[in-house]
């Protein structure tokens, strides 16, 4: 498994581990991800975990740390549910070449001193926990301060399984299978409130998230071929996943004024695909929204969003964004409309406008 040097804030984990169905707390989420960290240190950096007497692994955690917002005492009462946590696995045996099932719990046995915690992690699952192969095979990287600052259990847990997507920048998933890896049984309308729609809000506003999401509904290719009359319904959910961009341009960082990096990269990648990657009047129209603040970005951003569903031409697009920020601004700047040409003089010479 040890193939390359990790960062710091790095975990690793089976996607297999990462797609795994169970109902989760924000708590339990928490110890999964410090159970993980401590198997990468131990793998890839050589620093060992504790053993009990009998030399299996142990963590020795602060539940101030698993639980920051928790009495110690009710962080303990709401960890003990983490020894429902199950697992199984299938091998082949070396002695028979018969195929062996396993199943378990991953955790135990957990021991409260204070306000600290020992958790036995159970030797039987860590070839689930560590094997990259079986039927999802690969591996998640996902960030430790990411994951842990998110606050809602299905945040977490979602940004897990993003995570492992993160390269294809997108993610296509059915409804219920989603549904049963999650342990719910809402349907959609409940699905978006109470799962999708706090998560997306929540990824998106919390700066140490590296990454944050936009979804849809569709039908699935598979629902289309069936045949028969009438609409079909969406059966699909669609993750398009953005990276959290973080510029080291001290320039940029000025122009964007605290606003969302999300919110002034989209639009001043949009005002450079109208006037030119290098143009300053790009950089200068950019600024000008950064003056209005998040909530006037976010509006135009939401513009923005709406106009990569139509099939405007790069003047329509460009005159539909600045006539939005015009409606909501005194600054003259957003008066100016696409650059047309004009023959001036005698001799027909043309000058941009």
């Amino acid at each position: 498994m040890k193939d390359k040097p990790l960062h710091p804030d790095t975990i690793i984990q089976p996607n297999k581990v990462t797609m795994m169905r169970y109902a989760i707390t924000a708590l339990e989420e928490n110890l999964f991800t410090l159970v993980m960290d401590s198997f990468k240190n131990e793998l890839y950096n050589g620093k060992l975990m504790d053993r009990n007497l009998w030399g299996e692994p142990v963590l020795n955690l602060d539940l101030k740390e698993i639980a920051p917002t928790l009495l110690p005492a009710d962080a303990f009462k709401r960890l003990k549910k983490i020894k429902h946590r199950e697992f199984g696995y299938t091998y082949i045996s070396p002695k028979n070449g018969q195929e062996v099932e396993v199943d378990g719990v991953l955790f135990p046995t957990i021991l409260k001193s204070d306000n600290y915690v020992q958790v036995k992690v159970n030797t039987d699952a860590l070839p689930f926990l560590l094997w990259i192969d079986g039927p999802e095979p690969g591996k998640t990287y996902y960030n430790k301060l990411s994951s842990m600052t998110l606050s809602g259990g299905h945040s977490k847990r979602l940004y897990k399984m993003l995570c492992s997507w993160k390269s294809k920048g997108a993610w296509r998933i059915k409804i219920d299978e989603f549904k049963q890896k999650f342990k719910v049984s809402h349907n959609l309308s409940n699905l978006k409130r109470l799962v999708l729609e706090p998560a997306k809000e929540e990824m998106y506003n919390n700066e140490n998230s590296d990454i944050w999401f936009e979804y849809s509904t569709e039908t699935s290719e598979e629902l289309k071929q069936q045949g028969g009359k009438g609409r079909k319904p969406h059966d699909q959910l669609v993750f398009k996943i953005h990276p959290r961009y973080k510029s080291q341009d001290e320039r940029l960082e000025e122009l964007r004024k605290g606003v969302a990096f999300e919110l002034f990269y989209e639009i001043m990648k949009f005002l450079q695909s109208c006037l030119g990657v290098t143009s300053e009047k790009a950089i200068e129209i950019t600024g000008a929204c950064t003056d209005e603040g998040d909530r006037f970005c976010n509006q135009r951003y939401k513009d923005l969003k709406g106009l990569r569903e139509k099939t405007a031409s790069k003047p329509q697009a460009f005159n539909f964004f600045m006539k939005g920020a015009e409606k909501q601004s005194d600054n003259e700047i957003f008066k100016m409309r696409y650059p047309t040409k004009k023959t001036t003089g005698k001799k027909g010479r043309e000058k941009a406008t």
